[in-house]
């Protein structure tokens, strides 16, 4: 085809593109560089261009990624887009073509190409602005302008800025720190600077949001001043900043943004007037506007990141915010094209959605962009956007700061729009003045959470209830969340012990019969999702710990799920490079969506469960994944693999399909434990295991010398140490002052067959060891078989240690981990008891024999690191004997151990197919 068709073709490309409410223009020419751009977008204050070739074939496509990529290399754009038409592609087919495409951001990445229609196309684009600049760069900048700001600032006016916003001093383990203000100061001062972020960005529409006062008289009531209130750059660069804010603010409250101002304006007037506060706030404004000038201001995921920079609070609260790209997948699949009429502005004002733990906002963004995307040519229409902030969406949280950056978040979807009720709540956790309890939006299930006012300026906050509009949580068409999850032993660290006394007894009041174990707070809110959605048609789309789908302390909540909803879609991350979907941390994560199921619905279907290989680094990149997923090409698009996982085994609450990237593991996990290939038992049916590793180290102390009792441990699991079957200890211990009676009792546990309490399986080469004499673990656990007919707990001890070491077994175990990081296992003593392993009791004495003849023949031989199995002679031959003794086909094992080899759980690397 000749350039002049392609130049067409550029043309009706920015036209459609227009149709779904995009600012395009097609081949505009540089001013003073001549240098052509195929369709460049204006999406917010960012542009992004377009580079198009007609064909699809290899050359087309590295000749449009070299276009693109030199717009980025010309400065053009910080982000460009690679895209082909297809060979025949006619003005009548351009809207229902499929296109190819890559987005290019600047980064040394290979191309990713997606195949879709313009309206595809046109959602990417729309989401470029959201993956733009480096917001962990600004955020850090911005944290270390507002520690020169606290550093102006006097010890006593941190204490009246912290009390300003009701912020208590900083704690460790309950006790003062050094300098326990600061942190609050710092806090109160991010408030002040996302406010002026906000500020700057109204400031090009605040005259338009009034035009009445143009005259610069008669401004809004209640406050006067003159009309429209002056920029943030003025405010920061006048002589009195304080006031200049203060002033301009005022007039700002007078159209709302209260959560944002308000409580800005509270932190404003935290101090009196003196010359080092109007110097740090100057100092914290000049900052803000710094990131507000950033490309990076663009991006939805900003105020999580600052808030993460800035704060660390996570270790105790759970708050560990949602990327962007992992909203924009859970939003993408949760939000379905036939959840309401997207062309009826009043059917979605009828929608409710509803965030119980709302952080910084980022799934509520989500969620607004994914409306947006579903009625795109209402994107700009401000009623919408007031619909969506006043009456669709409702955030909860307890945490000040956070729900300060989800108002200033939702905002910017329109900052034209005048809010009169942005319904972002911060609840109550804590002990209120009539030293009752409260659990923040979890009250929902018993009665109104006591809802905390915007500070504004006065003395101490009190604790009052406050809209009456939240009194109910409404019935949501959907909840979607990333509950705070924190370990049992440092929830309410921040609390003195008698408050955390009433807060634990209001748990247990609460979740009383409820199917959910409080030793992780984060499935209760599982329980609240459940009481908040709809009853016929609600929606749950939740990111949650991997372990939720596998931990046996997770089963009544998985089996009450599955009998109420139908489990549509989980997706799990085997990417080791991103395994999680929060920020700031490295706990392996997935996400759910489940859809209300009722009588008259039929046959409930089975469930998606999708294993990324590569989970997308980008919002873009993320819909597209989303959309494979809802299309079935996952794989041909090379993000993961695809188990379909039948509602039998969903509603008995076997979730274990997250466990293996790999579908071929997956199933053969549960033909195993489902005995196909021998009958199994779990282990706690033919031996004791325990005590856990933890009870060890809690009441006895390592040693490097013997003592009187001569106890001793196998404490460590070092790959260096720990290389064949048979072991030795590796250190005394002694029983902790005032714990001898306990370490006593422990002692009579111990045993010689170890198993694992923790693995790093890209590294270690066992998955269970034994020792000589009797012995206590802290790596390790003691197993002690019951004896059988003829067979004595020596044989079985043997026998058990080779099969958990052959492939069979390393399945096993793999199965039924705690997945708390990739290739960092955990097993808790409830995954241990219910392993399934052979009933070696009564496969008879040959049978046992023969694996008592392995392990005596391997016991000392040095094997391979896991992910060497399938290259290690010692696994091979510990295979073989289990094949032999058990009846299993060699083939099917020998496929086990090569996928396991591969696994990036077990190679700590990203899958790289079968030569990786």
């Amino acid at each position: 085809m000749t350039r002049e068709h392609e130049h067409t073709l550029n043309v009706w490309l920015a036209e459609e593109l227009k149709n779904w409410g995009l600012d395009a223009r097609a081949e505009r020419i540089q001013a003073g560089n001549r240098r052509r751009i195929d369709v460049n977008v204006h999406v917010g204050n960012a542009m992004v261009v377009v580079e198009a070739e007609h064909g699809q074939s290899a050359a087309k496509q590295a000749d449009a990624i070299r276009d693109a990529d030199g717009r980025l290399t010309q400065g053009l754009a910080l982000c460009a887009i690679a895209v082909c038409y297809p060979d025949d592609t006619t003005r009548e087919t351009l809207p229902t073509a499929q296109l190819v495409w890559a987005v290019r951001d600047g980064l040394s990445s290979s191309p990713q190409w997606t195949a879709g229609s313009i309206e595809r196309l046109a959602s990417v684009i729309r989401l470029a602005p959201a993956q733009m600049g480096n917001p962990d760069a600004i955020a850090s900048v911005l944290s270390d302008s507002l520690d020169l700001s606290v550093g102006r600032l006097s010890e006593a006016q941190k204490r009246l800025l912290g009390r300003a916003l009701d912020l208590p001093q900083q704690t460790r383990n309950r006790r003062p720190v050094r300098n326990p203000w600061d942190a609050p100061a710092k806090r109160a001062l991010l408030v002040v600077a996302t406010a002026v972020m906000f500020h700057s960005r109204l400031d090009i529409h605040l005259k338009e949001l009034r035009p009445e006062y143009d005259n610069r008289s008669n401004p809004p009531e209640p406050f006067r001043g003159d009309w429209p209130p002056e920029s943030a750059i003025r405010c920061a660069e006048s002589d009195a900043p304080i006031t200049a804010f203060r002033d301009s603010w005022n007039l700002i409250l007078a159209l709302d943004y209260k959560p944002i101002f308000q409580t800005g304006r509270a932190a404003l007037g935290a101090c009196p007037p003196d010359p080092s506060f109007a110097e740090a706030i100057r100092d914290t404004a000049r900052a803000a506007l710094a990131v507000s000038q950033n490309i990076a201001s663009q991006r939805h995921d900003l105020m999580g990141r600052i808030f993460h920079t800035v704060l660390d609070t996570a270790r105790y609260d759970g708050s560990f915010y949602t990327t962007t790209p992992a909203a924009t997948l859970l939003a993408t699949l949760a939000i379905t094209p036939d959840l309401c009429d997207w062309a009826d502005p009043q059917a979605i004002a009828r929608l409710r959605i509803t965030d119980p733990a709302c952080g910084t906002g980022t799934l509520l963004m989500a969620a607004a962009e994914r409306i947006r995307d579903l009625a795109p040519r209402s994107r700009d229409d401000a009623t919408l956007a007031a619909a969506l902030i006043e009456q669709v969406f409702s955030g909860y949280d307890v945490n000040l700061t956070a729900t300060h950056m989800a108002a200033t978040t939702l905002g910017l979807l329109s900052p034209t729009t005048q809010f009169q009720n942005m319904k972002i709540w911060r609840t109550l956790l804590g002990v209120d003045e009539d030293d009752v309890a409260h659990l923040g939006s979890l009250e929902f299930l018993d009665r109104q959470p006591m809802l905390m006012p915007w500070p504004n300026g006065g003395s101490k906050v009190t604790h009052v209830n406050g809209d009456a509009a939240a009194a109910a949580a409404e019935p949501s068409d959907l909840v979607i969340m990333n509950p705070p999850f924190t370990q049992h032993d440092l929830r309410h660290q921040q609390f003195s012990v008698a408050e955390r006394t009433k807060l634990t007894a209001r748990e247990n009041e609460l979740f009383v019969n409820k199917p959910v174990h409080l030793s992780s707070n984060g499935n209760s809110f599982l329980i609240l999702a459940d009481y908040i959605v709809k009853s016929d048609s609600g929606t749950i789309a939740s990111v949650l710990p991997m372990v939720t789908a596998t931990n046996t302390s997770a089963l009544d909540i998985r089996k009450h799920l599955a009998s109420h909803y139908h489990i549509e879609t989980i997706v799990a991350s085997h990417d080791q490079e991103r395994s999680y979907f929060s920020e700031n941390t490295s706990i392996g994560e997935m996400l759910l969506v489940c859809r209300r199921w009722g009588p008259g619905k039929g046959r409930k279907p089975g469930t998606r469960v999708v294993n990324l290989a590569r989970n997308p680094a980008t919002p873009a990149d993320a819909f597209s994944a989303a959309n494979a997923i809802v299309e079935g090409r996952v794989e041909s698009q090379g993000y993961g693999t695809v188990q379909d996982w039948p509602e039998n085994r969903i509603a008995a609450g076997n979730w274990s399909a997250v466990q293996f990237l790999s579908p071929y593991l997956g199933e053969n996990f549960v033909r195993l434990c489902q005995g196909a290939f021998f009958p199994v038992v779990a282990l706690n049916g033919i031996a004791d295991v325990g005590p856990h590793g933890v009870s060890t180290r809690m009441n006895f102390t390592r040693s490097g010398m013997p003592d009187a009792q001569g106890r001793t441990a196998l404490w460590d699991h070092k790959a260096e140490v720990i290389q064949s079957m048979l072991v030795n200890t590796d250190s005394h211990i002694t029983a902790k002052p005032a714990k001898e009676h306990l370490a006593e009792r422990i002692w009579n546990q111990r045993g010689c067959l170890m198993l694992p309490e923790r693995v790093r399986f890209n590294t270690d080469r066992l998955l269970s060891v034994r020792l000589n004499y009797r012995a206590l673990g802290s790596a390790w656990m003691p197993c002690k078989p019951n004896a059988a007919p003829g067979i004595d707990t020596e044989s079985i001890e043997k026998a058990a240690c080779v099969y958990l070491n052959s492939s069979l077994g390393i399945l096993t175990l793999l199965g039924i981990r705690s997945t708390r990081t990739l290739s960092y296992s955990y097993f808790s003593l409830d995954d241990l008891r219910n392993l399934p392993v052979p009933n070696f009791g009564d496969l008879g004495e040959a049978a046992v024999s023969s694996l008592v003849a392995a392990y005596d023949t391997y016991s000392e031989s040095v094997m391979l690191t896991l992910p060497q199995m399938n290259d290690c002679p010692v696994r091979r031959a510990l295979d073989a004997a289990v094949c032999a003794a058990l009846g299993v086909d060699e083939e099917t094992v020998a496929t086990i151990r090569r996928q396991l080899a591969m696994e990036p759980s077990v190679t700590g690397k990203r899958y790289a197919g079968p030569a990786g």
